[in-house]
């Protein structure tokens, strides 16, 4: 018969030793588990940041509008407004002009992120004024940003490399809108709130300004061109189009003048100071 010894497995040694063994074992697999379990809080908690901080991302949007956790899209009365600047198209040109492609792109992320937020993290919009002679005017459908309403192309009567996207949306895209080529477009300031969505940069210099109207009512331009402006709840964010009136590369060549030169030399000295 087996006698019962120190090194016996039945031995009181051995089973303390095996117990030990046995809670180590657990101990290290419960410290696996649980820094398992903070790694994918984490991951959640900065996918959560990323898709509620940036909506304008084609995904994020996608998911925050079919959970129902962004506010729908809304227009402004003058009183009701975000406060901003106004600009004229030559000063928002040399404001952006020493931008590179990343800071534009970042940029125009920003300028979409506050307008799909209504503007309620802002209070220093960016507003774009001026007069336009009108290049284009053609209706918005359900493939661009806005699904109805129409879109007027003007370059700036005083600064040629300026182009505007005038986008003018509605509930419903009125059969009658007769802006012609040549005609002057006013964008005017607290009446319009015309706020800039999205710049498009080409190679010769032009710049396109995107801007939208924040202030809902009906805008007269004529007799025969009257909108009422209302803005969706949602907008067409992917695939992208950017500028709403078509491909940029399309614009005629624009008039080169001195005053063009004059603005351009002066942004690349300030490019150069910073």
């Amino acid at each position: 018969m087996e006698t019962l010894s120190d090194q016996s497995p039945f031995s009181r040694q051995s089973r303390e030793q095996d117990e030990g063994r046995y809670v180590s074992g657990n101990f290290v697999i419960w410290l696996a588990v649980l820094a398992v379990l903070i790694g994918l809080n984490f991951a959640s908690w900065s996918f959560c940041m990323w898709v509620f901080g940036q909506p304008e991302h084609p995904m994020n949007y996608r998911l925050l509008t079919k959970l129902e956790r962004l506010e729908p899209i809304h227009g402004f009365t003058p009183v009701s407004a975000p406060r901003g600047k106004f600009l004229s198209a030559k000063d928002l040109y040399a404001q952006v002009y020493p931008f590179s492609d990343t800071e534009l792109r970042a940029y125009n992320g920003i300028l979409k992120r506050s307008y799909l937020k209504n503007y309620v993290e802002i209070e220093n919009v960016v507003f774009l004024s001026g007069e336009f002679t009108v290049l284009a005017v053609q209706p918005m459908g359900e493939e661009d940003v806005f699904p109805a309403g129409y879109v007027i192309r003007g370059r700036s009567t005083t600064f040629p490399d300026a182009i505007v996207d005038f986008a003018l949306p509605a509930e419903k895209t009125p059969e009658k809108f007769e802006f012609a080529e040549g005609q002057v477009l006013k964008i005017e300031e607290s009446t319009t709130c015309a706020a800039l969505l999205h710049i498009e940069r080409l190679e010769d210099g032009t710049m396109t300004f995107t801007a939208v109207p924040l202030v809902e009512r009906e805008y007269v331009f004529n007799d025969n061109a009257k909108i009422a402006v209302v803005p969706p709840p949602m907008i067409q964010i992917d695939p992208e189009r950017w500028p709403i009136s078509g491909d940029a590369v399309a614009i005629e060549k624009k008039p080169v003048s001195a005053s063009v030169e004059a603005t351009e030399a002066a942004a690349k000295a300030d490019a150069g100071e910073r």
